[in-house]
């Protein structure tokens, strides 16, 4: 399976220390720009997705992302044109207005929750609870809402 990601979900789950788990779901690539933005500042993951040589960083071209960069940061413009250009089959995107783009041109998203309901349907994540606590510890935001509908899904 293609899998292009954006920043967030290789923040996250290396906050978490999971972010291995991602090489079991594909082969992933991330443009250029998502990994200048994860390792530049030493964000959260960025010695994990240096380190990661499963993932696959490509160069895109501005003029393949110049559709989406009014609207997005350059890392998601680069992340849906990437997407597009490789015809992956899912891009890991938690941004709303990122993920109505890849919506509007076809192309299936998942978020960091949503990657995470898939992991604990797979085993992977044994306690639901202490992973989505430990991700709000690392500044990951949910409602009180979508943090109980994930802990009964």
């Amino acid at each position: 399976m293609k899998i292009v990601s954006n920043s967030s979900p290789l923040i996250f789950f290396s906050a978490i220390g999971m972010l291995d788990n991602l090489a079991d779901f594909g082969d992933i690539s991330i443009p250029k720009a998502v990994y200048e933005e994860v390792t530049k500042n030493d964000l959260k993951g960025s010695n994990e997705v240096k380190n990661a040589d499963w993932i696959k960083v490509v160069e895109v071209e501005e003029h393949e992302s110049v559709a989406f960069s009014s609207v997005l940061d350059a890392g998601e413009a680069q992340a849906i044109a990437l997407a597009i250009k490789q015809n992956a089959n899912l891009i890991l995107l938690d941004d709303l207005a990122g993920r109505r783009a890849a919506v509007a041109y076809g192309i299936e998203v998942m978020g960091t929750l949503g990657l995470l309901k898939v992991m604990y349907r797979k085993g992977l994540v044994k306690n639901m609870k202490c992973v989505l606590d430990e991700l709000q510890k690392h500044g990951f935001w949910m409602s009180k809402d979508l943090y109980s509908k994930m802990l009964k899904d």
